[in-house]
């Protein structure tokens, strides 16, 4: 059983409707952060909007960073778990590096730098689920090697399952479309969902 959600980034978040998706997905994500001082404009009302779309505010939310290659990753790292925190990072929220630019950096020097970012992360955000968010042909090519720690979010279009490059083995989310909107979908059922995100009973 699949579990679908969408993911947004301004400008296509800028005032995006969430109340339109009450009961209809069950999971979503939204950019907070690029580089070390882009942050998105909406990303407030929407990681907010997320949180009341449901009653007992068990829908899973997922933040991702768009990781430059040539910026210090320690100081992205930083820049992004802050700008998150600083509008609520509750138990059961996750987090996403959105790794698809090589900056003109070679592909051992990508994974290098994306991996310490990865590292960082988690020092800073301990208890929180880490993702890596890529496309197939930019992890192909080798700038994801050693990543297999982290979770998979893969962006694949026009298939009925999608590819699973490595260092991973397996996917654990999948972006499936970009029309209207980016849409999404988790390997498994919403129980666990709900379990992958280590979501509190309440919260």
């Amino acid at each position: 059983m699949s579990t679908e959600g969408i993911d947004v980034a301004w400008p296509q978040g800028a005032h995006f409707p969430w109340e339109f998706q009450k009961d209809k997905i069950a999971f979503g994500m939204c950019k907070a952060t690029e580089g070390t001082g882009l942050a998105d404009p909406d990303f407030a009302p929407n990681w907010d909007a997320m949180w009341w779309l449901r009653p007992d505010h068990r829908l899973p939310r997922f933040a991702y960073h768009f990781f430059r290659p040539n910026l210090d990753p320690a100081a992205q790292a930083a820049y992004f778990v802050a700008r998150v925190k600083a509008h609520g990072l509750m138990p059961g929220d996750n987090l996403v590096m959105d790794l698809e630019v090589d900056d003109g950096l070679d592909h051992a020097a990508v994974a290098a730098r994306g991996t310490e970012f990865l590292r960082h992360v988690n020092e800073l955000a301990p208890g929180h689920r880490v993702l890596v968010y890529t496309f197939v042909s930019f992890a192909e090519a080798g700038n994801c090697a050693g990543m297999d720690p982290w979770y998979l979010w893969i962006a694949d279009y026009g298939v009925s399952r999608p590819a699973v490059p490595a260092p991973w083995s397996q996917w654990t989310f999948w972006q499936n479309g970009d029309s209207p909107q980016d849409t999404d979908v988790f390997n498994g059922d919403g129980a666990a969902l709900l379990a992958f995100c280590r979501m509190p009973d309440r919260r």
